[in-house]
């Protein structure tokens, strides 16, 4: 199995001090590629199009835009893997993402969860929880394009503009805390169905127990 992107610049960053990842290091290793994106000046407002950032002014999206790598994935290439620690937060620039989940991270069969498109994002947990694991593994559906923000980026921001960096990681918090509402809601509503399918069992197994007794009795 081929490491992921994450998992080399994990790797490579940390060999001397496992809690510290350096930055030319993760840079280098993230622009290592002859497809690295090139287009910086379009990236505010590709930012400026997410849900996500419209808190943020044009000029703090400007400033945040800085921040963010620009990158090529081919098709089949492992962004990162489920039970890999998580180093960075992705936007998808374009081209399509899938996210999926292996109940046994070392045997059997991957899972598919969802595909991510355009404007969407994933990995952001690994900005605001340190030493998190990946819970799935991200994969390029198709030849895509990733902005990738990791924790070196973060520290920079919080030393050299605290104020963007206070919206920014208020944003991703936000966004967290919505999914988590959101899953909280789908458990609820899946118990519930459970819950009736279950007494809907129960009623059947009675009804087939009074026609065995029935039976029996007319035997």
């Amino acid at each position: 199995m081929t490491e992921s992107y994450e998992k080399k610049m994990s790797n490579d960053t940390t060999k001397e001090n496992p809690n510290y990842l350096d930055y030319s290091v993760m840079r280098y290793l993230w622009l290592a590629n002859p497809l690295s994106g090139t287009k910086k000046d379009s990236i505010p407002k590709f930012l400026r199009n997410l849900e996500l950032f419209k808190s943020l002014s044009d000029n703090e999206l400007r400033i945040l835009s800085k921040s963010f790598h620009q990158r090529k994935f081919i098709a089949g290439e492992v962004v990162f893997r489920q039970g890999d620690v998580g180093v960075g937060f992705y936007l998808i620039y374009n081209g399509r993402v899938e996210l999926k989940y292996n109940e046994s991270t070392f045997s059997g069969e991957n899972q598919n969860i969802v595909v991510l498109e355009e404007f969407d994002y994933f990995g952001e947990i690994a900005l605001i929880q340190d030493n998190s694991s990946r819970t799935v593994t991200a994969v390029a559906k198709e030849d895509c394009e990733l902005l990738g923000f990791f924790k070196p980026d973060l520290d920079r921001l919080i030393n050299n503009k605290p104020g963007v960096a206070a919206k920014f990681l208020r944003a991703i918090a936000s966004s967290f805390a919505d999914k988590l509402i959101f899953l909280t809601n789908e458990a609820s509503k899946q118990k519930k169905r459970l819950l009736k399918v279950e007494t809907k069992l129960k009623e059947k197994s009675e009804e087939l127990l009074k026609l065995e007794e029935a039976n029996a009795t007319e035997g």
